[in-house]
């Protein structure tokens, strides 16, 4: 018998069911039961045939129909505020139940408002994202929504695995903190405090993107590339040149390098520096535009995309043995 899970509220719990469902999951999504916002600039059908398709939708009624609800379910995914799920009765719900806040069910910023922009901010993501001197940026999409549905996921699926119930609490700020990778340890090893840097990695060179005849290309030159970049570069004379000996002298001499790499690749198109990168095995790929994306024949041969009603969408990055995607439909939602 398959797991039956019930989910409601917004992007990141939507993601949490959309994992489900794509592991074999019966879900049942209840529009309304809290407040849900999808940006203006992306159409609801997008959203929903991107997390939605395959669930069952019903329109929630009142509080007895979510209790009946829950009471099939093996799993319970909200997302919503704590006063929003308290109301729901939160506390009294049994099973597996996971529920996703801006700041988490505790804590005296437990009821305050947030979008994911917001959360990228206090989490320090925005203070490191543009270039040095400038204001700064922020990241585009739902990042920080559909990595809280991730851990979601991965929680209740352990208490599942486990055979145990328990109350989880996803913080999304919390969340943005745990993939923040060396920035607090270098505070807390070196005293360093990261700064914004552009598009360069800030304490290796060249890691970086630049322009060529036809767009842009990134190379990825930690210290042993060193040597088969100068290779790729067409100046082998530079591998030993005393002002890009080490990491510190390239990222020194930075603007040099930047004009003899410009210099050498610049003219060529992507697909020439692409082969040029894995002639010499150094870590290289060129910056697609989106309708390259849709046409690049390796993801076309994984068939990463399904059809959702006639509409092209992106299956999950992971699949089990003699997996193909589906063609998919979104159901209405029932009242």
């Amino acid at each position: 018998m398959s797991t039956r899970v019930l989910e409601f509220g917004g992007l990141a719990a939507g993601f949490c069911g959309r994992l489900f469902q794509h592991g074999g999951a019966e879900v049942v999504r209840i529009e309304d039961a809290v407040p849900s916002v999808t940006d203006a600039w992306v159409s609801q059908a997008a959203v929903d045939a991107f997390l939605h398709a395959g669930k069952k939708r019903v329109a929630y009624r009142n509080h007895q129909q979510l209790r009946d609800l829950v009471a099939a379910a093996d799993v319970v995914v909200a997302e919503g505020m704590p006063d929003e799920l308290e109301a729901l009765g939160w506390a009294e719900l049994e099973g597996v139940r996971v529920a996703i806040t801006p700041f988490g069910m505790t804590g005296p910023r437990r009821q305050w408002h947030a979008s994911a922009s917001v959360l990228l901010a206090m989490g320090g993501y925005t203070y490191l994202m543009g270039d040095p001197g400038r204001a700064p940026l922020t990241l585009p999409g739902h990042y920080t929504e559909y990595q809280s549905g991730q851990y979601a996921y991965i929680g209740a699926s352990a208490c599942l695995y486990g055979g145990e119930d328990h109350a989880l609490d996803v913080s999304m700020l919390e969340t943005v903190l745990s993939l923040s990778q060396m920035t607090t340890v270098m505070w807390s090893c070196k005293g360093d405090v990261r700064t914004r840097h552009g598009s360069s990695f800030g304490i290796l060179y060249p890691i970086n993107l630049f322009p060529c005849a036809d767009g842009w290309f990134h190379v990825n030159v930690v210290p042993h590339f060193w040597g088969p970049f100068t290779k790729m570069l067409g100046r082998p004379d530079l591998e030993d040149d005393v002002r890009f000996a080490s990491s510190r002298g390239r990222i020194d001499n930075r603007e040099v390098l930047d004009a003899i790499i410009f210099e050498s690749l610049g003219h060529r198109t992507k697909a020439e520096v692409q082969k040029l990168g894995e002639q010499a095995r150094v870590p290289t790929g060129v910056l697609q535009e989106i309708d390259e994306v849709l046409a690049d024949p390796h993801l076309a041969e994984r068939r990463i995309w399904c059809d959702v009603e006639g509409m092209q969408s992106p299956s999950l990055a992971y699949r089990f043995d003699g997996d193909v995607p589906h063609n998919f439909v979104v159901e209405p939602i029932d009242g």
